[in-house]
């Protein structure tokens, strides 16, 4: 009966959550009369900005130890996953009737609630989960003001290329990176499941994917912008930047 309760209560939470970013949308867009798309990014620049700050407060990742990995999830933590539970279960449901064509992004929310689920399962993954959600949306805010930017028509300001740019370089090295040898050390290690190994290995490969995109993005992007820069200097990069749009 305890243990019965006990996933009523996570379902339960799971649902409120789910409604909580249901509602947020469906507010945003009542309120503002703004697209379905731009509702949807004001709502995942909030989880991202929320999720990409408590994970960190909560990975304590200056102090991070096998044993801290393995202890007991707190509430807070526990929190946070079911937050982020509702949010990915939103954003999928959204993906699919507006924005069908990004396969990687469904796949990407799948594994996502598939793992929070698999944390919510035991009582160790507290710190992990913070340490993975901060890890995956920590660049998430970035890539909405840039998106927010863009379709302000600031895209040829210095400000949206700052952010662009930034976005670019700690996507590729938080997730290329530091991603790599997390996952060196999610397999070394003796604290982490199968199904856990598993499902971090699912989101590392969607995390590799997305990097291919973006590698392809930066060389169609600046690449001729780098080389005309290298050609007639820097004091024209302006007009360059301009007549490439």
């Amino acid at each position: 009966m305890e243990l019965k309760s006990e996933l009523s209560l996570t379902t339960l939470t799971k649902l409120l959550s789910f409604l909580f970013w249901s509602w947020l949308y469906i507010w945003c867009a009542v309120d503002t009369k703004r697209s379905p798309e731009w509702c949807s990014r004001a709502v995942t620049l909030l989880h991202g900005s929320v999720a990409s700050c408590v994970g960190l407060a909560q990975c304590n990742i200056k102090g991070i130890t096998p044993c801290s990995l393995s202890m007991k999830v707190t509430w807070s933590q526990y929190a946070l996953m079911v937050w982020s539970w509702g949010y990915f279960l939103f954003d999928f449901l959204w993906c699919l009737l507006y924005w069908t064509k990004s396969y990687v992004m469904l796949c990407h929310h799948l594994c996502a609630l598939v793992a929070i689920n698999i944390y919510l399962s035991t009582d160790y993954t507290g710190c992990s989960f913070a340490c993975t959600i901060a890890l995956l949306k920590i660049t998430n805010p970035l890539l909405q003001i840039r998106w927010f930017l863009r379709k302000g028509g600031y895209n040829n300001t210095i400000f949206y290329y700052i952010v662009e740019i930034t976005y670019l370089v700690l996507f590729l090295m938080l997730r290329g990176i530091l991603g790599t040898y997390l996952m060196y050390k999610i397999f070394a290690s003796d604290t982490f499941g199968m199904y856990e190994k598993l499902i971090s290995l699912s989101l590392y490969l969607v995390s590799i994917i997305f990097i291919y995109e973006i590698i392809g993005y930066v060389i169609y992007r600046y690449s001729g912008k780098i080389v005309a820069y290298q050609a007639i200097g820097g004091n024209e990069i302006e007009v360059i930047l301009q007549e490439q749009q």
